[in-house]
């Protein structure tokens, strides 16, 4: 029914508006006979949903088109999207709003000047910037050494590019195939893997690769045969390739064969072969990570693939329980992967397009600051004709692509209402302001994760060793215990201003540069030091092989000494290298998907609220240290981390938040050491003064004789309401001692639950605020107040003389200088005292 909506609205638009009135009147005509369209088609859509939900598409049929905008039926060549798809839709404007496109092209500079970027990248998208998990780069122009020109970013890259952008032109708007091919432009240099030197590359024989519609837009696309096209640098082909499969194309040589049988008479493609729809998560997770639909077949991931390895995120609705994968304690994991996926919430609703007029809110950029909400909407047509692929995106750390649309798509908070169902949380709004929804509706990750990644050594395939977290062994084999693992806690800046804590995936990285400015060193030279053909050098052997077997470990294939850095250093530098150098960084990650509630989510208050507070909690970064190299985080600009790098006897390195230094308290975790201990002097102090006082009193009296025969006569000093008021209080401060006690110390106090606890403590607190009052009214009405004001007229003699007495007198049985009486119920220094108390509270 959408696509039909969609297709009717679509073909409204399908001519160029421009200049005169009659077109306009035309163009309000054709609105006006769509809308109607539209609702007729609403009012149906229960007659007709049963005959919709048969057909692939409701989209109309075309033709398909190649590059010169002949059909590809006559011309045999691959198939445009960029021209089959302009024909109705806006295809130029499509592809220069989309960051999915240009990948940062068009934030593209000179090598070192991208902020906080590392001194080799040229941008903040995939074009330009460095990742250790893919290793290879986008080599700057000048260099004297080729990594990656633009040919082999494509070939290496390009299956997680949907197209156009770094694959069409060059960073100065110029298309590749018009680019006169030079040696010191990497936009038309290659470098040949088995000689290690730059060769021009021939973009008019490769072609290039268009913005592919197909990939995100038709279920189950063929991304493995795109995939070959590329890494075969069979550019104009890729695109077609998406289609095979569907009986639309044949594999052929070079390329493909137009099947005639999809197609109509007409030469436009069958409506049984036309199956366009909007993007699901399976299109989203060709890229961005693992996606799993089928409810009732077992999902199964084994080893720790990039894509989703750099979280463990898994897009699945099904239980835990219900999975292929060994999980610990699985028949007891009764929740989804991810709840909103359970819910049937895709990436796109979470990721619109930002001019989606169903969604659109605006950039940060455009919005006005004293509108709440701007109800001014594009025209559904003018959207199908140039709908904006700049989808709306969240703040993550890894992530620097497109800043100006950080904060774009709505957050928790954006459809939900905390308030709502945190009626058992005390403290709602703090909590909030304090720490992110993630951080406990995603208390704990199922999936393995990266946790380092050694680039410093390579194995015989030229690939990285590493480690994972969350599993006990080799997370490729299937039979590996999954145990999963618990998110360090970060404070995230976030856009708004505040800094809630957050979770987040640590990967450490070691890797060698050379040169100055600093360059990685390239894979091929890594292997050039390591490999001998398909095994090991005989040097590396004789270094690494601690048990002389002739093969090398996960346990031997490290750099843990001097001599073996001492010896790669040596084989890099007879390579030619300049000045190789193991570095170390940290890259935190984002955890924002494998969302759950209920039971599932943290509730417990003791997981923040103890010694062993969640906060707190350590992770692990690596077992070894390559080359001895301390790691330092990078790109954390979005963090604000305060923490300690601990070393274990075993030598591996472990990341301590310090929530002190992050500017958080969290009661029963924090505390401040000066202050303890002078809560405990202050208490042992009064307890040793009383003891003191009173034993003094009473050894005086039993040894010292009477000097004088005291008359005694019944007096009604303190009314009921006194005695009450001032037991009430005595009594509450007691208990707000104790609990208070209880929540700063909760592990001393185990059996008593913290939670409560804190209830009864602000409840005792509003029962001596109440109490206060009551007291305050009390004594201006019924004028006792005047008991509490010291009278100017010798009142410093009285204090004296008072003292006095208190430090002699009242150990000799000497008379009290001033009688006690309903009228005068306070000595000077009691009046002083309580002048003071009263004043601070006053003021405070």
């Amino acid at each position: 029914m959408q696509a039909l909506i969609i297709a009717l609205a679509g073909s409204v638009n399908r001519r160029t508006w421009r200049g005169t009135a009659a077109s306009l009147y035309t163009r309000h005509a054709l609105r006006t006979t769509g809308i109607v369209a539209l609702a007729l088609l609403i009012a149906l859509m229960g007659t007709v949903s049963i005959s919709i939900a048969q057909e692939p598409s409701l989209h109309p049929t075309f033709p398909l088109l190649d590059e010169y905008g002949s059909n590809v039926l006559d011309s045999g060549n691959p198939v445009s999207t960029m021209k089959t798809c302009g024909k109705c839709h806006d295809t130029d404007y499509i592809e220069s709003h989309s960051y999915h496109a240009s990948l940062g092209m068009d934030q593209f500079t000179e090598a070192g000047n991208v902020p906080n970027g590392r001194a080799w990248e040229q941008s903040p998208g995939s074009f330009g910037k460095w990742n250790p998990l893919i290793y290879r780069y986008l080599t700057p122009k000048g260099d004297e050494l080729l990594d990656l020109g633009t040919p082999g970013w494509v070939q290496s890259v390009g299956f997680r590019h949907v197209g156009g952008g770094p694959a069409m032109t060059t960073p100065e708007g110029q298309y590749l195939p018009s680019v006169t091919p030079q040696k010191d432009d990497p936009a038309t240099l290659y470098m040949s893997p088995a000689s290690g030197e730059a060769i021009l590359w021939n973009w008019q024989k490769s072609g290039v690769v268009e913005m592919n519609c197909f990939l995100c837009h038709i279920p189950n696309p063929n991304n493995q045969a795109r995939k070959n096209e590329l890494e075969a640098g069979n550019f104009k082909w890729a695109n077609t390739a998406t289609l095979f499969g569907t009986g639309i194309v044949n594999k052929s040589f070079p390329g493909y064969d137009w099947n005639l049988e999809a197609f109509t008479d007409k030469g436009e493609l069958a409506r049984p072969y036309i199956t366009l729809q909007d993007p699901d998560n399976q299109n989203c997770g060709l890229c961005h990570g693992e996606v799993h639909t089928a409810n009732n077949t077992p999902f199964v991931r084994a080893g720790c693939d990039w894509n989703t390895a750099t979280t463990g995120e898994i897009i699945s609705p099904q239980r835990l329980f219900r999975t292929g994968m060994n999980l610990q304690d699985k028949e007891s994991l009764s929740r989804a992967w991810d709840i909103h996926a359970e819910r049937v919430v895709d990436c796109v609703d979470c990721h619109p397009s930002t001019n989606n007029p169903v969604y659109f809110e605006g950039s940060k950029d455009q919005s006005l600051s004293h509108l709440i909400f701007d109800a001014r909407r594009i025209d559904i047509v003018d959207y199908l004709h140039q709908p904006s692929h700049d989808f709306a995106k969240g703040q993550s750390a890894q992530s620097t692509i497109a800043p100006d649309y950080n904060g774009t798509m709505r957050r928790c908070e954006g459809c939900h209402d905390p308030n709502a169902v945190h009626d058992w949380l005390p403290y709602k709004e703090a909590h909030f302001n304090a720490v992110s929804c993630e951080t406990c509706h995603i208390p704990k990750m199922y999936g393995p994760a990266f946790r380092q990644v050694d680039w410093t050594v390579v194995n015989l395939d030229g690939s990285f060793q590493n480690e994972c977290r969350g599993a006990e062994g080799d997370p490729s084999e299937v039979t590996t215990l999954i145990t999963g693992y618990n998110p360090v806690l970060f404070p995230q800046n976030r856009l708004e201003g505040n800094t809630p804590l957050a979770p987040f995936n640590l990967v450490s990285s070691w890797y060698w540069i050379q040169g100055d400015p600093p360059r990685p060193v390239r894979q091929f030279d890594l292997k050039a030091a390591y490999l001998d053909g398909d095994n090991y050098r005989a040097d590396i052997l004789a270094a690494f092989d601690s048990n002389g077997d002739g093969q090398l470990d996960d346990a031997e294939l490290r750099i843990d000494d001097q001599a073996k850095e001492n010896l790669v250093k040596g084989n890099l530098e007879a390579l030619g290298l300049e000045n190789p150098r193991i570095v170390a960084e940290i890259q935190p990650y984002s955890i924002n998907h494998n969302v759950t509630n209920g039971e599932w989510a943290t509730r417990e208050c003791a997981e923040c609220h103890s010694s062993q507070s969640r906060a707190a909690e350590a992770m692990l970064l690596a077992t070894y240290l390559p080359g001895d190299v301390s790691p330092q985080f990078f790109g954390d600009e979005k963090i604000a981390h305060a923490g300690e790098f601990k070393t274990n006897e075993t030598g591996g390195l472990s990341y301590h938040p310090d929530v002190a230094k992050e500017g958080l308290y969290i009661f029963g975790y924090s505390s401040v050491g000066w202050i303890d201990w002078l809560g405990i002097l202050a208490f042992l102090g009064t307890m040793l003064g009383v003891i003191a006082h009173g034993g003094i009193r009473v050894y005086t009296a039993i040894k010292m004789p009477q000097h004088h025969e005291h008359k005694y006569k019944r007096v009604y000093m303190y009314t009921i309401y006194e005695r009450l008021w001032h037991w009430i209080q005595a009594i509450v401060i007691l208990l707000l001692i104790f609990t208070g006690l209880i929540i700063h110390k909760p592990d001393m106090f185990g059996i008593f639950d913290f939670k409560y606890s804190v209830q009864v403590h602000n409840v005792l607190g509003f029962i001596l605020f109440a109490d206060a009052l009551f007291s305050a009214f009390y004594h201006l009405a019924s004028g006792e107040i005047k008991q509490y004001l010291p009278q100017p007229s010798g009142f410093f003699h009285n204090m004296i003389e008072q003292a006095t007495f208190y430090v002699k007198g009242i150990f000799t049985d000497e008379e009290h200088p001033f009688e006690k009486t309903p009228q005068h119920k306070l000595n000077p220094m009691q009046q002083l005292t309580y002048f003071i108390t009263l004043r601070k509270v006053r003021c405070t």
